[in-house]
């Protein structure tokens, strides 16, 4: 195995046979690299390199209760880190401070011990998101997940874009979820960006008073996840853009879980956000491309430390590391979702769906009053006359006459 020494002069590397013992280790640190038995302070806490007494750290301490154990008895596996210190004057091996300070840009002079923790990058967890909550609005919840559930039957991934409001507090509001162009698999979904039909949902989303608050997307039931909530392509997307659209973007995930109640499957929204932390990482370029033969890990192009029980430099994150749960809550939004969704296989949008809309009773505002049917507007009006339409929608106003006899012309009704 494969065992990484950090002292207060670089982090060194030695091999010992997987059933190495700690006293054994010891002999070969020094026999590599020439500290006597005697002068090693080991331990798995990195306190033990700051600290005026070392022999406070007693976890690896040599003697009777420790020397004969093996290594993995001692929390001690492939990758570990373990801590020392020594007394004694040696020549630091030429892969150790050298090459440390080269793979983060620091070289021209020693690391202090101060330097040399400061640009370890530790992952750590979250625990609480840039939110407050996640509220769906339950028609286009359902609408989404009917669709998945349904008609794909959870075999292929599908995307949306969640508009809605952000509080200055952090409670985060979906009223309607638009689905762009796009290509799903089982694991992975493919959306055609900055395409002439996203730049009218968004003028029809501000239109309403909304933002893209979110994005959410289903995760197939063809291969099970037992030991992982998020694959590394999710996670990706999920830092890329959390760091596109803000702190404040939040991630909806519909799965299909058991009820432990009911005893039987059950669709559910799952929001979360990714860490501040893993939004940087992905900024910094650290996500490597090669993906990890656990789905449920993310490879890095660098080594980063986590602790697990015990500190370990590794390339591969668990993804769990990086989610952080947002609370859920739901509510009825201003915005129906009876008209057809654009972009799918079934039902396809077409202008007996606009005729069915408008022939209903009421008031005319009212029966515009569909995200989804604004948007299939918004192909046959400028983006002049559609704002007028989705702010006198907006508003509960009386539509201009003229605005009407037009979408009327359109549907094939007369008044």
């Amino acid at each position: 195995m494969l065992i990484r020494l950090r002292t207060r002069d670089g982090t060194e590397r030695v091999e010992v046979d997987d059933k190495c013992t700690l006293s054994q280790l010891r002999t070969v640190i020094e026999e590599k690299f020439g500290v006597p038995t005697s002068d090693q302070h080991l331990s798995l806490d990195q306190g033990l390199l700051m600290s005026k007494e070392p022999d406070a750290y007693d976890d690896l301490k040599p003697g009777r209760k420790n020397d004969g154990k093996q290594l993995k008895s001692l929390k001690i596996e492939h990758g570990t880190i373990v801590y020392m210190t020594y007394s004694v004057e040696r020549k630091v091996t030429v892969c150790t401070a050298a090459a440390h300070n080269d793979a983060r840009g620091l070289t021209g002079g020693k690391m202090t011990v101060e330097s040399m923790i400061a640009a370890q990058t530790r992952i750590e967890t979250q625990e609480s998101p840039n939110v407050e909550s996640l509220s769906l609005d339950g028609h286009a919840a359902n609408a989404f997940q009917a669709y998945v559930n349904g008609t794909l039957g959870f075999n292929q991934m599908r995307f949306g874009w969640m508009y809605g409001t952000c509080s200055d507090g952090g409670e985060v509001r979906v009223h309607a979820i638009y689905e762009p162009e796009q290509e799903g698999t089982e694991d992975a979904f493919a959306i055609v960006e900055d395409a002439d039909e996203d730049a009218r949902a968004e003028a029809v989303a501000e239109s309403l008073g909304m933002t893209r608050v979110g994005m959410v997307f289903n995760v197939t039931t063809t291969k099970e996840r037992p030991d992982y909530t998020m694959s590394a392509f999710e996670i990706r997307q999920m830092a890329k853009y959390q760091s596109k659209y803000g702190d404040k973007f939040v991630t909806a995930v519909v799965m299909m879980l058991e009820d432990e109640e009911e005893g039987a499957p059950q669709v559910s929204f799952e929001p979360f956000q990714v860490s501040n932390q893993c939004v940087r990482l992905y900024n910094e370029g650290w996500f490597h491309d090669e993906p990890c033969e656990n789905p449920g890990h993310t490879r890095l192009t660098k080594e980063v430390v986590v602790v697990d029980k015990v500190s370990k430099d590794v390339t591969e994150v668990d993804n769990d590391r990086w989610l952080v749960p947002v609370k859920i809550l739901d509510h009825e939004g201003p915005w129906r979702t009876s008209f057809p969704i654009e972009n799918r296989l079934h039902p396809v949008q077409t202008v007996e769906d606009l005729k069915d809309a408008v022939s209903k009773g009421g008031q005319y505002c009212v029966k515009l009053a569909d995200f989804h049917l604004l948007l299939f507007l918004s192909k046959h009006l400028d983006a002049n006359d559609m704002a007028v339409v989705a702010v006198s929608v907006a508003e509960r106003g009386e539509i201009p006459e003229g605005y009407q006899l037009i979408i009327n012309s359109l549907a094939g009704v007369g008044f």
